[in-house]
């Protein structure tokens, strides 16, 4: 199984190594699902707004209508903006409201005024005509929780939370200002406080799916995983379309549990309803690619980069995901795109050369690397693959110092000391080769390479004893190196 680096805002260049075979890497991203996606960094998994009403509705043509009439009255005027307003005319229904509080003061109009603004997210219109139906009614909660909705949106947020508590000491039943104090709560990092005003919220309205929803994104800021995972389970039973929970489900999946089956299930549904989060799109891609359901990732990869076209780390999975596919040229697109974008991406290079040792355009896959080791000097998997392309083209003494590198930095990378062991082998640095190369079946006593490099070591040394030693233990590993070690052997060493 590939190893990779986790990080949480940002990203960067995995430590990898493999058993003698070229591995490639992906990235984890960072943050979580909401919003668009900076390095697969984010805000959070929250709407930055929470649900108070239905969708945003609008008129689409506004009808002329006639300037106040002197023989209509105000209230004649605020009733009929109530049927207006019904009727969800909300254009007409704000201009019959702003008729009627033009021939006198009524706090029900300036509520829905106040609404009105309030749906069209023209908050600083909205607050003066709420705060005038509060002066004008301060007994009526619905008036001051919708008062706490415009200086919420306005980050206002003391304001809002005096005029949400104002509401719920008239009605202290009043679901809707807990919620709205929790998601506060919730945007300033208390999320202790949020919790608390969340379960209150919840236990007033039955299948508070916000609540829940909001609940969830506390306890996993809190790291409190299991709970997380409950509450947002809860709200999608509530609501099953609920796109935003599903998305804040499958981010602590993701994150806290690395449950990626269970992640890339939770964002699968969540992108059915909420498809505009590149985020979501990108860590569903890096899922499906962890397990090994490489087309399911390209596709969510692509989405991620039409949504945010430029997302190295998108393209970069779906380079990943080509390379698995089997089309190389569509990798190698999608990681020049990743350099491109981000030009000191190490795991976007990596994988590019990971592509061209699988074609073995060697040359281009050392240019790859080398770039990746001199953002990652750490990265052993990377030195082990440039060793064994510097062994391939007779390169000794690089391939030396690469390995030699490795075994510094995974003296358990058999390997790699195997392959050091050839190189010193070529440079006829004998003992030095014969210590790698007991190290490694050391490390490892089956492993047939180690074996047949160091009875060509003691070839060269015309140690017979040790020649036929290591042909015997061949001829139980590998039957086929065995002949090689034979065939390589003069006469006078096989007998």
């Amino acid at each position: 199984m590939t190893i990779r680096l986790f990080t949480r805002l940002a990203l960067a260049g995995a430590v990898l190594f493999s058993a003698g075979t070229v591995m490639a890497q992906h990235d984890m991203g960072g943050g979580s699902t909401s919003g668009g996606a900076t390095g697969g960094s984010t805000e959070s998994s929250r709407s930055s707004t929470p649900v108070r009403r239905g969708p945003r509705r609008t008129t689409a043509t506004r009808r002329t209508t006639a300037p106040v009439r002197r023989d209509i009255t105000a209230a004649q005027y605020n009733a009929q903006g109530d049927d207006l307003f019904k009727a969800e005319n909300y254009d007409d229904a704000l201009e019959a409201y702003q008729k009627a509080v033009s021939l006198k003061p009524i706090a029900g109009a300036y509520y829905h005024i106040g609404w009105i603004y309030n749906d069209r997210e023209d908050y600083d219109q909205a607050l003066p005509a709420l705060q005038q139906s509060v002066r004008l009614n301060p007994s009526e909660p619905v008036y001051l929780n919708e008062l706490g909705y415009a200086h919420k949106n306005l980050k206002q947020y003391s304001e809002a939370i005096t005029a949400y508590r104002r509401a719920i000491q008239i009605r202290s039943d009043y679901a809707t200002p807990y919620f709205q104090i929790g998601w506060i709560y919730n945007d300033q990092g208390q999320y202790n406080d949020a919790i608390e005003s969340l379960r209150q919220a919840a236990s007033l309205k039955a299948n508070y799916a916000e609540a829940q929803q909001e609940m969830g994104y506390a306890y996993y800021k809190l790291n409190r995983s299991q709970e997380a995972i409950a509450a947002y389970q809860q709200a999608v039973r509530m609501k099953p379309d609920y796109g935003s929970a599903y998305l804040g489900l499958g981010d602590v999946f993701y994150y806290q549990t690395k449950q990626y089956r269970e992640a890339m299930n939770a964002y699968s549904r969540g992108v059915q309803y909420k498809d505009d989060n590149p985020t979501a799109f990108y860590n569903l891609a890096w899922s499906a690619n962890e397990l090994n359901q490489h087309d399911q990732a390209a596709t969510a990869a692509r989405k991620a980069i039409g949504l945010k076209a430029d997302y190295p780390e998108a393209y970069a999975e779906l380079g990943f995901a080509s390379r698995k596919l089997n089309q190389p040229d569509e990798a190698i697109t999608a990681y020049r795109e990743a350099v491109r974008l981000k030009p000191n991406y190490g795991i976007a290079y990596t994988g590019l050369g990971d592509v061209y040792y699988d074609l073995k355009r060697y040359d281009e896959a050392v240019v790859a690397y080398e770039r990746t080791i001199s953002i990652s000097p750490n990265n052993a998997r990377v030195r082990y693959n440039l060793g064994w392309i510097y062994n391939d083209q007779s390169r000794y003494g690089d391939a030396v110092t690469q390995l030699g590198e490795v075994t510094r930095l995974k003296p358990e990378y058999v390997e790699a000391h195997t392959e050091l062991g050839f190189a010193l082998l070529k440079l006829h640095r004998l003992p030095a080769a014969t210590e790698s190369l007991r190290t490694a079946i050391r490390l490892r006593n089956d492993y047939a390479t180690a074996h047949l490099y160091l009875g060509k070591v003691y070839i060269e040394q015309r140690n017979k004893p040790g020649v036929l030693s290591e042909y015997r233990i061949l001829r139980q590993l590998d039957a086929s190196k065995a002949q090689q070690l034979y065939d390589a052997a003069p006469a006078n060493l096989r007998n």
